[in-house]
């Protein structure tokens, strides 16, 4: 997840396309996956990430190296980049991979 501070009341190009914060407009999210459409509610945004995590990882949520990228714009926001890792796993659970340590390992070493 990327946080894009932008300065009040400005236009700026990210080369994807134009976008204005003003003061009274709100932060809005776009997903790589759906470049040219703003999330204005948070909740859709919510929705959107489980939808994508069960279309990518399955409905077991196994560890994939697909990455979900989303992208939030702002004001009120510092610039950031979040990157989400799975935790170490040392035993599979139904539905995992056998080598899900090393996979998972070499994950995080990247």
């Amino acid at each position: 997840m990327r946080l894009v501070h932008v300065p009040n009341g400005i236009w700026f190009n990210n080369n994807k396309y134009n976008h204005f914060i003003g003061q009274n407009d709100k932060p809005y999210a776009v997903f790589d996956r759906f470049k040219d459409k703003k999330f204005f509610n948070f909740d859709e945004v919510r929705d959107t990430i489980n939808k994508l995590t069960d279309e990518v990882a399955g409905a077991s949520k196994g560890i994939v190296d697909s990455p979900i990228i989303l992208t939030v714009y702002s004001y009120s926001c510092p610039d950031l980049t979040l990157v989400d890792l799975p935790g170490i796993t040392r035993i599979p659970i139904a539905g995992q991979q056998a080598d899900i340590e090393r996979v998972t390992k070499e994950m995080a070493k990247r």
